[in-house]
C-alpha cells in the first residue's frame, strides 16, 4: 500500500497540568506497509530545522525528530518503552508510559489522542496528552 506523498494540515495539541500548546504545521502523509508516515518542519524558533516524523500504527505511535533536535519516542498503550532525547550537553534517556491510545484514521486522516507518563533518567517529569489531527491541505 504505497503511495507517493499527500500535502496535509497537521494540528498537534499538547496538554500538562494546566498547559496548554497548539501547533499548526503543513505536512505530508503517504503510506507504507500498515503504517502511514506523516512529516512536517518544526515551527518553534528552538525547533528550527528540525523535521519531524510520525509513524503512525494501529496500536503505536513513533515520533522521530532529526536536525537541529534530534529524539525518538515511541508510544503504545499499556507499555513503557525507551526513548532519548539529544542536547549539546549529551544524550538523554527517556521513558514514556502510556496510559491511552486511540487511532481514529481513515486513509491516513482524522485523529489520533494518546495520554503518558513523561521520564527522564528515570524520574517522573510530567504527565503529557496529545490529539494530533491531520486533514487534507487544498
Amino acid at each position: 500500500m504505497e503511495n507517493s506523498p499527500r500535502k496535509v494540515r497537521v494540528v498537534i495539541e499538547s496538554s500538562t497540568g494546566n498547559e496548554h500548546i497548539s501547533q499548526d504545521a503543513d505536512g505530508e502523509l503517504y503510506a507504507k506497509g500498515n503504517h502511514y508516515y506523516l512529516r512536517y518542519n518544526e515551527a518553534s524558533a528552538e525547533m528550527a530545522r528540525t523535521v519531524t516524523t510520525i509513524r503512525l500504527g494501529p496500536d503505536s505511535i513513533r515520533v522521530i525528530r532529526q536536525g537541529a533536535l534530534r529524539s525518538e519516542q515511541t508510544f503504545v498503550r499499556g507499555q513503557r518503552l525507551h526513548g532519548y532525547y539529544d542536547t549539546p550537553q549529551g544524550k538523554l534517556g527517556l521513558e514514556t508510559k502510556t496510559d491511552a491510545l486511540a487511532v481514529d484514521l481513515i486513509d491516513g486522516l482524522g485523529v489520533v489522542e494518546w495520554s503518558y507518563e513523561l521520564y527522564v533518567m528515570g524520574e517522573l517529569s510530567g504527565t503529557y496528552r496529545l490529539r494530533l489531527t491531520v486533514s487534507a491541505r487544498g
